[in-house]
């Protein structure tokens, strides 16, 4: 008898010990939760993945408390938490407020099924959770630049190759997707085509709903030293989508040779004045032949006189 009354007794302590956790309080009321302009709890509410929603939270303070919370998530993504939280705020009684968060659905969630997406309004002592469906589907074009692969350091002159890697997250299938990688203060762009993605990768099927392309082309002898701005653009669903994306490149700039010295030797040859031993060389040169000379007349003016005489 004594042991049962005893049971019976850590029983009933255990239950004043730990409070139960009810999903009310004493100090705030939900009175609705819209998403995008419905109500949460009435409806299967349809979203888009990759976009965001606007969450409008409606509550009426029936008591006083402080540090209010709100959050709102959704279970069930793999990579990730898709959840956001408000700001702190405080509750008096008889004010109603209004609460508004924006609530984003990753581009690669899981699409064409059913989430449960929970609003809780808590503070220390009590929480209140409000919770319904929305069926989460895909984009109807919808492409994605999962990475942009470039050496990220390169000399003037050299040759490089950008590879950029796509995956279709959209609902149709895309085709003939125009890739372009330009550096616009170095005049360079190059761009190419991607035949098609898919929208659904079956087994078995050659299609495939992600795919790279690589495009190639030189940096310019004379670039000069910097970080230069690559840019990717990627223009699909017949030009009416883009996509761009950007990243950078070390560029450094060719040395220049300094100049030979020309080791050519030009001999340049002045004219000089004649020597005063070359003048007197002429001058006595020039004494002889004047001398010759008046011999030479007078021998024949010697002749003449002779033959005047006979």
């Amino acid at each position: 008898m004594m042991k049962r009354l005893l049971i019976a007794l850590m029983f009933v302590l255990s239950l004043v010990a730990v409070p139960a956790l009810a999903d009310t309080s004493s100090n705030y009321v939900v009175n609705n939760v819209y998403v995008d302009g419905m109500v949460l709890s009435a409806n299967t509410i349809y979203v888009e993945r990759g976009e965001s929603q606007d969450l409008t939270v409606y509550l009426t303070g029936t008591g006083e408390t402080t540090d209010v919370n709100i959050r709102a998530w959704i279970g069930g993504y793999e990579y990730d938490s898709v959840q956001v939280a408000s700001a702190m705020f405080d509750i008096e009684d008889g004010v109603s407020y209004q609460k508004k968060l924006t609530l984003e659905f990753p581009e690669d969630l899981d699409a064409n099924q059913e989430y449960t997406l929970y609003v809780e309004v808590y503070d220390d002592v009590d929480s209140v959770t409000y919770q319904g469906t929305i069926l989460v589907s895909k984009v109807r074009h919808s492409l994605e630049i999962q990475d942009v692969i470039l050496d990220s350091s390169l000399d003037a002159g050299d040759y490089t190759t950008a590879t950029v890697r796509l995956e279709n997250l959209g609902d149709k299938k895309e085709e003939d997707i125009k890739v372009t990688v330009s550096i616009p203060e170095l005049g360079i762009e190059e761009s190419t085509f991607v035949d098609e993605l898919t929208n659904d990768e079956l087994d078995n099927e050659d299609e495939e709903s992600s795919g790279d392309v690589s495009l190639t082309f030189q940096i310019p002898k004379d670039a000069e030293s910097g970080d230069y701005e690559v840019q990717v653009s990627v223009s699909y669903n017949k030009g009416y989508d883009t996509l761009e994306e950007s990243t950078s490149v070390s560029v450094e700039a060719l040395e220049v040779a300094e100049a030979e010295e020309d080791s050519t030797v030009t001999v340049v040859v002045a004219e000089t004045e004649p020597s005063e031993d070359a003048d007197e060389g002429t001058d006595f040169s020039t004494a002889l032949r004047l001398g010759f000379g008046i011999l030479a007349v007078l021998i024949v003016i010697l002749a003449l006189i002779l033959i005047v005489r006979r």
